[in-house]
């Protein structure tokens, strides 16, 4: 964005910046949680997040995650000065993609 600060960069497929990001996750106004180990799947093409709401969050809400960091970033060298950019999300069980997973090497141990 020539003349002005960017939004946090989205690195792929990962795009944590720290060590422990934790973006917040709102509904209007009030903050119902908040996400972490963001990325983009190839599988699903789309950008995914784990994250952690409160129990008065169902799944299927859509809330706004404020991506990136307060204040145009810290200091840390590998945070560029940008912006927060709000993203509409979809709240889905951790398990949102799959009903069950390949039985592989996992369950042929004794």
């Amino acid at each position: 964005m020539p003349g002005g600060e960017p939004y946090k960069f989205f690195d792929l497929p990962l795009a944590n910046y720290a060590s422990s990001s934790y973006d917040k996750v709102m509904m209007g106004s009030k903050t119902v949680g908040f996400s972490m180990f963001g990325g983009y799947s190839y599988n699903e093409r789309t950008a995914l997040s784990l994250g952690v709401v409160d129990s008065s969050v169902n799944i299927g809400d859509v809330l706004t995650l404020l991506w990136g960091e307060e204040g145009g970033g810290t200091a840390k060298p590998t945070v560029e000065r940008h912006k927060q950019l709000e993203l509409r999300v979809k709240v889905a069980p951790v398990s949102y993609a799959r009903e069950a997973y390949h039985q592989g090497w996992r369950a042929r141990q004794a």
